[in-house]
Order: C-alpha cells, then sequence, then structure tokens
C-alpha cells in the first residue's frame, strides 16, 4: 500500500512538472495578429523616426559599444548589428538584442510594418515570441501609431547589417514568466504629453531612466528608491554606480542648475566635470531643447532621497 502511495505521489509531481510548462507555454504570450499597419515613407516621417531612434538610444541596445569610450556609444561599422547582455550584467541569463537593421535575412528586411510595430509596443517577435523587457517595450506601448510609425520608418533606410548577435537564453523559471509580460494593444495610445512636467516623466519611462537609477531586486523596483541611484555597473573601465537623480540637496541634483543639468545630457560631465561613464549620453545629447527642459522640470518633481552614492572605481583607459 506505501508503495503504491508513493507512486501515486510522484506520478503527481510527474505531471504537475510537465503541466506548469505546458500552461505558460500554452496560455502565453497573450497577442494579437501584426496590425494591418504601413509606415508612411515620407521625410517628415523618417525624420521623425530618426530622433526617436536616437534620443531614445535604441542603437545603444541594438549595437555593440565602444567599452573604451565614456557615453555608451555604439560602434559606428555595427549600428543596429544587435547586442549581447551576458548574464554577468545581473541579468537572469543571456539577453540578446537582435540585429534590427534593413537587412532582409539578419535583420527586419521581411518583417511587415506591423509586425515591427507590435514587437516595438507590444512585446512579441515576428514568430510570436516573447521578448525579455530588457526592450522597453512596457513604457513604448505609450507610444501612438504616429510616431512608432515613424520608428519603423527610419529603420527601413537604415544601412542593413550581416549576420546575426545569436538567441537570448533566460534561466528557469524567467524563461516561463517572461511569457506573461507582452500585453497585446487594443488602440493606439494618446499622443505624448505637451512639454512640460508630464512630458518629462513620460521621456523618464520611454527613455528607461529607472532601469539604472533605481536600484532593483529579483527583477523589482526597491520600494522608496525611486531614482535614488545605487546600482553597480562594471566593465573593462571599472565599476561605477548610478547616480542619486532625486531632487536631493546634497545626495541628488538639487544644487545642480539647468544648466549643470544639460552638460549632464549633452556633454556626459558631472557638476565637478567628471567625465560619466555608462551614462548614455550618447543617446540624450540628441534630445530637443523641448524635451530636455521637460525632463529637467520632470526631475525636478521626484522627490528628495538621501540614498549616497558610491564614488566610482575607475580603472585606467588608454
Amino acid at each position: 500500500m506505501l508503495k503504491k502511495f508513493l507512486l501515486a505521489i510522484v506520478v503527481l509531481v510527474l505531471v504537475a512538472a510537465a503541466g506548469v510548462p505546458a500552461y505558460f507555454y500554452g496560455a502565453y504570450p497573450k497577442m494579437r495578429p501584426a496590425p494591418p499597419m504601413t509606415a508612411p515613407r515620407v521625410p517628415d516621417a523618417v525624420d521623425r523616426g530618426r530622433y526617436l531612434v536616437a534620443s531614445l538610444g535604441c542603437a545603444n541596445c541594438h549595437s555593440p559599444v565602444d567599452e573604451t569610450r565614456p557615453g555608451d556609444f555604439p560602434v559606428d561599422s555595427k549600428l543596429f548589428a544587435g547586442r549581447v547582455f551576458p548574464a554577468d550584467m545581473g541579468l537572469p541569463g543571456t539577453v540578446v538584442a537582435p540585429n534590427i537593421s534593413s537587412d532582409p535575412e539578419s535583420g527586419l528586411g521581411q518583417w511587415t510594418d506591423g509586425e515591427v510595430a507590435r514587437a516595438i509596443r507590444e512585446g512579441v517577435s515576428r514568430d510570436g515570441r516573447p521578448l525579455f523587457p530588457l526592450m522597453n517595450y512596457l513604457n513604448y506601448a505609450k507610444l501612438p501609431d504616429r510616431d512608432v510609425l515613424a520608428i519603423v520608418a527610419y529603420l527601413r533606410t537604415v544601412k542593413p547589417m550581416k549576420g546575426s548577435p545569436g538567441t537570448t537564453r533566460l534561466d528557469f523559471p524567467v524563461n516561463m514568466l517572461v511569457r506573461t509580460t507582452p500585453r497585446p494593444l487594443e488602440a493606439s495610445p494618446a499622443p505624448l504629453p505637451p512639454p512640460g512636467a508630464e512630458r518629462g516623466k513620460a521621456l523618464i519611462a520611454l527613455g528607461m531612466c529607472t532601469e539604472c537609477h533605481t536600484q532593483s531586486e529579483k527583477g523589482e523596483p526597491k520600494p522608496g528608491m525611486y531614482l535614488a541611484g545605487g546600482t553597480a555597473m562594471r566593465g573593462p573601465f571599472g565599476t561605477v554606480y548610478a547616480a542619486n537623480i532625486t531632487s536631493h540637496p546634497s545626495a541628488g541634483i538639487g544644487a545642480y542648475g539647468d544648466e549643470d543639468l544639460k552638460r549632464v545630457f549633452r556633454q556626459g560631465t558631472n557638476r565637478s566635470g567628471r567625465q560619466l561613464w555608462v551614462m548614455p549620453w550618447s543617446a540624450t545629447q540628441h534630445l530637443s531643447d523641448e524635451d530636455l527642459n521637460s525632463l529637467i522640470v520632470a526631475l525636478r518633481q521626484v522627490p528628495p532621497n538621501p540614498n549616497l552614492v558610491p564614488a566610482p572605481e575607475l580603472k585606467k583607459t588608454n
């Protein structure tokens, strides 16, 4: 009797172990067919797309970067060829940002405009795979049709790059849980807010400022640490810590004037003149005056947090 009971327990465990993955792979990701969208191939749309791609840092994630140079600058000869983010960056596995050049084999050349737009805002690849949310689709979902199609229009113009950087390989159970993240859109989101604090808040989300400047634990932001800095980032340059960018007068940016902050975003130097390394000012330098002013207004409204950030530990570079 005992043997039969133990055997029944084993069978139930095996069935449950098989059933959980079957559930996640059967029920998720939630997705809709790629919408029948067409990006306008006109100069105004391409220019708008070029601005969004540059200022939001799309090339910084989808291109190898020069890690011997501060500012997270993409390698010019490999723009949009894809980038590998290894697990030692604190990720649950190896995350690969794919080739998004216009190449017909390795890039987006055979994707429809609707498939590209769906990937950007809804987190689903052409073949139905869920995208790891290092790709900022949960916030890009706020981009209206006009803007996402402008991005598509611009990407159609970029130089094709041959070759694939590989595929994402996530650890268990993240490889299943990530399937629950994509969310299909039902309609075009509203246009971005007019210039001012609300536009700035939208830019904080679209620019992924929280990804570096808010400490996280097990993939979730730590309560009470919004934009308070302290996240360690390591590379050939050494170790740097994301700055506290709350409005605190000493630990944060409260003592920074507007021109000080503009130098951070345009030139990558802090108030004392020190060059900033991981801060992607290669992208933020492209922000229009209108958008940058809105971003600064929004940062001024972030509640002060006294969190002190360690000084960087930089290695000598050539």
